[in-house]
């Protein structure tokens, strides 16, 4: 499995200059990719917090879920990548991100993916056409992770599906 994931790095790292000089050649372009990180999150997050008004304020018991299930993502993805505790794009190799960064390790799996992928989870468990809207922005916050030289695409993908599985779990299998 290393051998596949440092391929994996290898791969994004000759591909990431490409993807850096697009965006960083106009201002407009790192402008609209801080704004979208920004507002992504202030959405995600306000999105889930206006769920579980919604949810307490009618007395609905689908809030267990929508606190339970997210709740168990985050400390799973956050154990996962400790443990793991893979080093960043930026710290891996001689690339600069798009976006400012400092954090160190930690890269794999992305909690910042899983968190989105399961609030959108979450709210497509109550509302659909809601989820579907908030899914389509959790993809969106997954490819901009790796073009802005935060994480490499594994880590993204390993994040989505780290919310996808105890999501269907949560919501759909256990009663």
């Amino acid at each position: 499995m290393t051998n596949f994931y440092n391929k994996h790095c290898e791969d994004y790292y000759k591909k990431y200059p490409l993807m850096y000089d697009f965006i960083t050649s106009s201002d407009g372009r790192v402008r609209a990719l801080k704004l979208f990180k920004t507002l992504s999150t202030v959405i995600m997050y306000a999105a889930y917090i206006i769920l579980l008004g919604f949810l307490g304020a009618s007395k609905d018991m689908r809030i267990i879920k929508a606190v339970a299930v997210p709740a168990f993502v985050f400390l799973l993805v956050t154990a996962v990548r400790k443990g793991i505790n893979a080093p960043r794009p930026y710290e891996k190799y001689p690339i600069k991100p798009v976006l400012p960064k400092a954090t160190k390790g930690k890269s794999c799996p992305s909690r910042h993916t899983a968190c989105a992928v399961v609030i959108a989870l979450a709210c497509l468990y109550v509302n659909v056409p809601v989820g579907i809207i908030l899914l389509v922005l959790a993809v969106l916050i997954a490819v901009s992770r790796p073009l802005m030289g935060v994480h490499f695409p594994l880590d993204v993908i390993f994040g989505a599906v780290l919310a996808v599985i105890p999501a269907i779990i949560g919501f759909y299998l256990i009663p």
